[in-house]
């Protein structure tokens, strides 16, 4: 694999009139590798120049995703951390989708339910201009943060995602819980940056997502890959799993997926997302 991975401003005036004279960014980005260039920074440094430069152009974005199994597709049809053993009820290659069984215990679910309850606010959705976190119409739930390791109960169920998902806690972002009343969802959307606003000194780009279920759902409120004809109903305790960026720094948009409205009762999902390298 190539190592280099600084680019010479003579280089990156190159890469601008080239992707003007209408080359794609694919073509650049694999030359760049062949020349050396570590594949992730080559691709994600494309990416950043198309962004920046405003340059319009095709066949970058819309490249056909190179799948990856991660390492979590590797350990079989079962599961094991230190204090839990996890099924794996169903599993879809392309998009990357996992199912889990028995991530969380029903007593958990309660306990990060009630330590929550008190400190949800609208949820807000990062804004693909700006980078910013905005209240949206498309997303209608309430929500709340923690701090990584904030107590000894999240310190604990930090611990066995990083057993699960093989990732450090580090590269994780603080565990959100979000609560859904009846009527409220989440619209399609993708859980990862917008290629041009990732921030390289706060972890990258996000790479997976950890969403579990808290309770189970009387009516309503799956969770929906449309592109993948896949539908998730809400059981107490369980998860999905869903990778969507390669170690070349694309991103996959089969992963796109909502949260449909709750029809009756309530959801209660806790969400974990991971990035490519340390955030703190």
């Amino acid at each position: 694999m190539g190592t280099i991975k600084q680019m010479s401003g003579e280089l990156r005036d190159w890469i601008i009139e080239t992707l003007r004279s209408g080359v794609s960014p694919v073509v650049i980005a694999d030359g760049l590798v062949k020349k050396g260039f570590n594949p992730r920074y080559a691709y994600e440094s494309l990416f950043q120049i198309v962004g920046n430069e405003a340059i319009q152009t095709t066949g970058f974005e819309d490249a056909q995703y190179q799948y990856e199994t991660p390492e979590i597709g590797r350990k079989g049809n079962t599961i094991y951390t230190n204090d839990r053993e996890i099924k794996v009820l169903s599993k879809v290659e392309k998009p990357f989708i996992l199912h889990l069984d028995n991530v969380l215990s029903a007593e958990e679910c309660e306990q990060l339910i009630s330590l929550s309850s008190a400190r949800l606010k609208p949820s807000k959705v990062v804004d693909s201009v700006t980078g910013e976190e905005r209240v949206a119409p498309g997303r209608t739930s309430k929500g709340m943060y923690y701090s990584l390791m904030e107590n000894s109960f999240i310190a604990k169920l930090e611990k066995r995602f990083e057993e699960i998902t093989t990732y450090p806690i580090e590269h994780g972002e603080g565990l959100q819980v979000l609560n859904y009343s009846a009527g409220e969802e989440y619209k399609a959307h993708f859980d990862y940056f917008p290629t041009n606003k990732v921030d390289h000194s706060k972890g990258g780009q996000r790479i997976a997502t950890l969403l579990l279920y808290l309770n189970d759902v009387e009516e309503g409120g799956e969770t929906v890959f449309p592109k993948a004809g896949v539908s998730i109903v809400p059981k107490k305790g369980s998860a999905v799993y869903f990778h969507y960026t390669n170690s070349m720094g694309q991103v996959d948009r089969m992963s796109v997926h909502s949260s449909i409205p709750v029809i009756r009762g309530e959801k209660w999902v806790a969400t974990k997302w991971i990035r490519e390298s340390k955030i703190y």
